[in-house]
């Protein structure tokens, strides 16, 4: 029966379309935790930065101004990962979206198919049932 392949591929196609989303939600995970830990180390660089970042001694000023740009350049550094990681972050969400998409489309597909199969067997029973009847009644009107 047709509907019953159909249904197969379907449940074949949901359980593929799970795992991509599962995949995409893992991904996405590990670049929010990855954002996460750059944001703390950008806190820590900052504080470190406001705490030792003025002159306390003469003989500390020469290295103040490189350890100044030192913060800079590191910070610098670290707004561009959590940039980049932004942009990956993105794709990964608009692919995740259209996999949902996907999969709700795909859901609404096997519900109607599942409706249809249910639809057929009723009917199938429902002959069945006919046929047993009109078949007792046939055989009483014979005797």
């Amino acid at each position: 029966m047709p509907t019953r392949r159909r249904i197969s591929a379907l449940r074949l196609i949901q359980k593929i379309k799970q795992h991509e989303i599962d995949g995409y939600a893992a991904r996405m995970t590990s670049i929010r935790a990855e954002q996460a830990a750059l944001q703390e180390e950008l806190a820590a660089l900052q504080t470190r930065a406001e705490q030792e970042g003025h002159v306390t001694s003469p003989e500390g000023a020469p290295y103040l101004a490189g350890f100044l740009r030192a913060v800079e350049a590191r910070r610098v550094f670290l707004t561009g990962k959590l940039d980049a990681l932004q942009q990956k972050a993105a794709q990964i969400e608009a692919q995740l979206l259209g996999s949902y998409r996907e999969a709700k489309t795909n859901d609404a597909a096997l519900d109607t198919s599942l409706e249809q199969q249910r639809q057929h067997e009723t009917r199938q029973e429902m002959a069945e049932t006919e046929e047993i009847a009109r078949n007792v009644y046939l055989r009483r009107r014979m005797e």
